[in-house]
């Protein structure tokens, strides 16, 4: 079964189901254009902004510690500036690979 899910082993009830925790590593500033296109494409200015501003006030904090305490306690870790099709990719074949 595959979790997407950002705590990874942090999650003291959540961790001893888990066998294995990928980390895809995507710089903030490509995540938010890629969150942007993906969910406002067809929303108005207002919407964006506040969506913005909350990033700003509160998401970035938890993008900033899932780096420092996700990142390393995961793993494998990918390059997330890779395309969509290249992490699948990766992640198939890293499975694959733990399966043998």
């Amino acid at each position: 079964m595959l979790l997407d899910y950002p705590f990874a082993y942090k999650n003291e009830r959540a961790k001893q189901y888990i066998d294995y925790a990928i980390f895809i590593d995507t710089p903030l500033d490509v995540a938010m254009a890629r969150r942007i296109i993906r969910n406002m494409s067809n929303k108005n200015v207002d919407l964006l902004k506040d969506d913005l501003n909350y990033y700003l006030s509160k998401g970035r904090v938890a993008y900033l510690e899932m780096i420092k305490t996700i990142k390393p306690n995961s793993d494998f870790i990918i390059d997330g500036n890779l395309s969509t099709h290249d992490i699948v990719s990766k992640i198939i074949k890293k499975i694959k690979v733990l399966g043998e």
